[in-house]
């Protein structure tokens, strides 16, 4: 079955922070730039915590070991790992903190913990995700925010002119900003068209984004989350689920405070021909497609690949060491 490797930054909603974390600023680090988006949380606090719930087989924990750094715990679904050294006399950056692969196709949730008043520090979180049967593709349908499976109530409370647009995918003034005019305002995305077996949502994190908002799938639990950070960041997934089982999905999200902002950028949906999925294209003002599927067939036409925006960031957040995913253009 295809598998692939999700990454999640540090500045994710989906990784969950004690109050003690501090981002890292090229103020006191000369070494920001050497670490993932030149981004990192840090924390010299005893008991202060990092947590993060997924769906996947397999999970890696990247930060620094460095010579301020001390002992940290992970605790994995209930089980604690011995206590594990974060130092280092000399700076090794890109490291792997905790890793555990092969677990069951099921939700996880893992807790790091600071066991000392010395530095810890995460970079990113990798989650290996594995969908569909042996000897298949992998087909990922991206949806610009403009396409119609996205349903934004009430229509009046949203703009299409979010701040920083020129950093959401496409650099487009079409991308939707959630001004909070209203309280509990939601945004409904419909898989009813096509099959999909997971979803991730992108859109930014800052200091004037939400605080709080909730998401659902079906008639699952509601889950909430923060986008509000120190620095404005985009492209960030927002809400990511997978192995979510054949058929057709409703996700959506409520805002879950006022006076700031929720902001969607695009949507990616994993899916595979055993689940009912396919590629998806619809066309735009006779230009490309709105909805984008990478997938393998020998007659992709690379030469085309470059002239769509999404390439470069779905290929940072989607490590695929067994496929190559091509893009065909609307026709």
């Amino acid at each position: 079955m295809p598998f692939f490797t999700i990454l999640i930054e540090d500045t994710s909603p989906l990784l969950k922070f004690s109050p003690k974390w501090t981002p890292g600023t090229s103020a006191d680090d000369p070494l920001l730039d050497k670490y993932s988006e030149s981004s990192f949380m840090k924390s010299n606090v005893q008991g202060e915590s990092m947590s993060f719930t997924f769906n996947g087989t397999g999970l890696t924990i990247v930060g620094a070991k460095r010579g301020n750094h001390g002992l940290y715990s992970v605790n994995l679904d209930g089980i604690d790992s011995p206590a594990l050294n974060g130092s280092s006399p000399t700076d090794l950056m890109n490291q792997t903190l905790f890793s555990s692969v092969q677990l069951q196709r099921d939700t996880h949730s893992v807790v790091l913990t600071n066991e000392k008043q010395a530095f810890v520090d995460v970079d990113y979180v990798s989650i290996e995700v594995d969908i569909g049967e042996e000897n298949e593709d992998l087909i990922v349908n991206s949806y610009q925010d403009a396409n119609p499976i996205f349903s934004y109530t009430p229509a009046s409370a949203w703009a299409t002119t979010p701040d920083s647009v020129g950093s959401f995918s496409g650099s487009s003034g079409r991308y939707v900003l959630l001004k909070l005019y209203v309280n509990a305002i939601s945004v409904l995305v419909y898989l009813t068209k096509i099959q999909g077996d997971g979803i991730a949502v992108y859109g930014p994190v800052g200091p004037q984004m939400a605080t709080s908002y909730n998401v659902q799938i079906d008639n699952g639990p509601m889950t909430s989350f923060s986008a509000n950070r120190v620095s404005y960041r985009a492209q960030q997934i927002i809400f990511m689920a997978v192995n979510l089982g054949p058929g057709s999905h409703l996700l959506s999200m409520t805002l879950g405070d006022s006076g700031r902002e929720l902001a969607i950028d695009y949507a990616n949906v994993f899916t595979t021909a055993s689940l009912g999925g396919r590629c998806v294209i619809q066309v735009i003002n006779r230009t490309w497609s709105s909805a984008h599927c990478f997938h393998d067939p020998a007659t992709s036409q690379l030469g085309q690949v470059l002239r769509v925006p999404l390439i470069p960031r779905l290929r940072q957040h989607l490590q695929l060491p067994h496929h190559t995913f091509h893009i065909y253009p609307a026709v």
